[in-house]
């Protein structure tokens, strides 16, 4: 008895988890270039050499949809868009961080940053800057970026062999964590774009609700498995 209660308080973790994720995803619904996130599970076999294997639900970690999203022009020049495989790399206070979210100004000296306050960087690694007694840029889709004055420099846009390793961060930022990046070759930048949200909403309602049923199901399972022990408890003083 005690096992079918901890194989079934392991199915409410898992999905409790499950709805952190999918309700995580609704409120970034309308978040620049947001990628849905979806759980993994595994099952967890305890061996018992007296018995059957008890089977429990593990939580084994997230995967990230790397669709693309839609895009939005917006006529802005600093808003960028990546079509294709790549990332943005922005120089932070933690080192180099990888977006896709290019809603970018500009700083007080003229240094083009993102909406957190870190420099987008060039495939030298150094900081954009314009005169911003002439603020005009003109980027091109290779991510050439004109300064004016025949003085260009070019974005680092990179890619992963594997984007599952990249641990996700706040303001949009993904960490390598340890994976070397690489040139990205097909990726097209988008002037005066942005990327929205890959999130679908209706799927991620219908899922939160099946979520919240399967929840349910189960919390009725071990409601049964309780009143069988307490009626078993109940009943064995009277037959001795």
């Amino acid at each position: 008895m005690e096992n079918a209660v901890y194989v079934g308080l392991s199915q409410q973790m898992a999905l409790k988890r499950h709805l952190d994720i999918v309700a995580n995803n609704i409120a970034n619904m309308n978040t620049t270039a947001f990628k849905v996130v979806r759980p993994l599970f595994q099952e967890y076999l305890q061996e018992d050499p007296f018995k059957d294997d008890i089977a429990f639900v593990q939580d084994y970690g997230v995967y990230h949809d790397r669709t693309e999203g839609s895009f939005t022009d917006t006529g802005r020049p600093l808003d960028l868009a990546i079509s294709g495989d790549g990332y943005f790399s922005i120089e932070t206070d933690k080192g180099i961080r990888y977006t896709r979210n290019g809603n970018f100004k500009f700083d007080p000296e003229g240094y083009v940053v993102s909406a957190a306050g870190d420099y987008l960087v060039d495939d030298r690694n150094g900081r954009i800057q314009v005169d911003l007694t002439n603020p005009n840029i003109e980027i091109s889709s290779d991510g050439t970026v004109n300064l004016g004055l025949e003085d260009t420099v070019k974005l680092e846009i990179v890619r992963f062999d594997n984007e599952q390793l990249l641990k996700q961060e706040g303001n949009g930022y993904y960490n390598a964590n340890g994976v070397q990046p690489l040139p990205s070759e097909n990726a097209r930048v988008r002037q005066g774009s942005l990327e929205g949200s890959n999130v679908t909403p209706v799927l991620e309602m219908t899922t939160m609700i099946e979520v919240m049923r399967t929840y349910q199901a189960a919390q009725k399972l071990l409601d049964a498995e309780h009143e069988m022990q307490m009626k078993s408890i109940e009943e064995l003083p009277a037959m001795n």
